[in-house]
């Protein structure tokens, strides 16, 4: 026979460490984002999300290591359309940042784009700009083109920024 238990059926002491548990059970999606912010900020290079740290973490290193990656770039930035004028419009430059540029052992060239579906939904210019790129730089270069998409939420991506934002304004003071 089962018998179930509610928290009002425990004494004070064990029903306070039982709500300071599942209260903690709702934090740890959040940790996990203060864990990645701080360890990101230790490797010294800066990273827009936790997608692209955990990209580099899991995925740039070990190739590096093994000797498949001989060169990588972050953030690399490709102007799409340069400055200019026209019939008395100023028309100001375009350009297209990746995430990762990649350079394999076999001289194969890779861009790497990270997005959150969020972010993505918000940078409305984001698919002209992919495929500018795509069709002026990256096909006629014969680089390879992946898109990861990732499930940060808006909450993950605001903890991140204010997360990076403090390791960076402690560095600079510290």
């Amino acid at each position: 026979m089962a018998y179930r238990l509610e928290l009002s059926d425990l004494p004070p002491r064990y029903r306070a460490q039982a709500e300071a548990q599942l209260a903690g059970r709702g934090k740890k999606r959040g940790d996990t984002v203060t864990v990645a912010a701080r360890a990101a900020a230790m490797s010294g290079l800066k990273f827009d999300s936790r997608g692209e740290y955990e990209y580099y973490v899991g995925t740039v290193v070990p190739k590096i290591g093994r000797g498949e990656i001989v060169k990588w770039e972050a953030h690399p930035c490709f102007l799409l359309f340069p400055a200019g004028e026209y019939n008395g419009v100023k028309l100001r430059s375009v350009q297209y940042t990746a995430d990762f540029r990649l350079t394999y052992a076999d001289g194969t060239v890779e861009i790497v784009e990270v997005k959150s579906k969020f972010v993505r939904r918000m940078q409305r210019d984001y698919p002209v700009r992919r495929r500018v790129f795509l069709e002026l730089i990256a096909r006629p270069a014969g680089w390879k083109f992946t898109e990861i998409i990732t499930a940060d939420s808006k909450e993950e991506i605001k903890r991140w920024r204010e997360l990076a934002e403090e390791v960076s304004s402690c560095g600079k003071n510290g």
